[in-house]
Parts: C-alpha cells; structure tokens; sequence
C-alpha cells in the first residue's frame, strides 16, 4: 500500500509543480503586461501635459490678442466720436452754400482791390496816350 501512495504523491507533487509553474507563468504575463500599461500610461500622461502646455500657451496668445482688439476698438470708437455724421455734413455743406464765404471780402481787401484796378486803368490810359 505504501508503494502505492509514493506514486500518487508524486503525482499529486508533480501536479501542483505544474499548477504553481503556470501561476508564475501567468503572474509573469500579467506583471509585464501591467508594466506595459503603467509606460503607456506615463508616456500618454506626458503628451497630454505637453499638449495642455500648448493649449495654455494659445490660449494666452489669444487674450492678448483679444486685448489688444479690445483697445483698438475702444481707440476707433472714441476716434468715430470725433467725426461728425453723414446728416451733419449735409446740413453744413448746405449751410456753406448758401453762406459761400469765399466770396466775401474784407474792407481792407475791397480797398486794395479797387486801389489796384485803379493803378492798373491809370497805366493803361498812360499807354494810350504815348501810343497817339
């Protein structure tokens, strides 16, 4: 009977040799494939970082951008103050029409202007004369 138990504990030994040497087998498996993961995850970790850094970056490189529309904005708004509207305008070339300053004198200018005609007829009657 005892000959009969070495082989079966043998059997028994062998067989748990087996079990135990497929459970290292798969513990190793699953050690480098949460290895695997853990690098993918570092390396997908480090992209997105690098990429959130990027979008950071336009971001800021967008408002200041946004600020600066926002002064040249204000800048345009206050110069669109300065100018008068199309219907003011109107009013005042119609107001200057009827007004047409330049063609008004001072009394200074009226006095020189016929003081020069005068000069001016005065020479050509003294032509007049020398020519007969």
């Amino acid at each position: 009977m005892e000959e009969t138990q070495i082989p079966l504990e043998k059997s028994f030994v062998a067989d748990i040799n087996n079990r135990l040497r497929d459970i290292d087998e798969r513990n190793k498996l699953v050690r480098e494939r949460v290895l695997l993961l853990g690098k993918n995850l570092l390396s997908s970790r480090e992209s997105l970082e690098e990429e959130l850094e990027k979008i950071k970056k336009d971001n800021m490189e967008i408002k200041k951008e946004i600020e600066r529309i926002k002064r040249i904005n204000e800048g345009l708004l206050k110069e669109y103050e300065r100018f008068i509207k199309r219907d003011e305008f109107y009013i005042i070339e119609r107001m200057l029409k009827d007004f047409q300053p330049l063609e008004f004198m001072r009394k200074k200018d009226v006095e020189e202007l016929v003081e020069k005609k005068i000069g001016e007829i005065g020479k050509q009657i003294k032509i007049k004369k020398t020519e007969k």
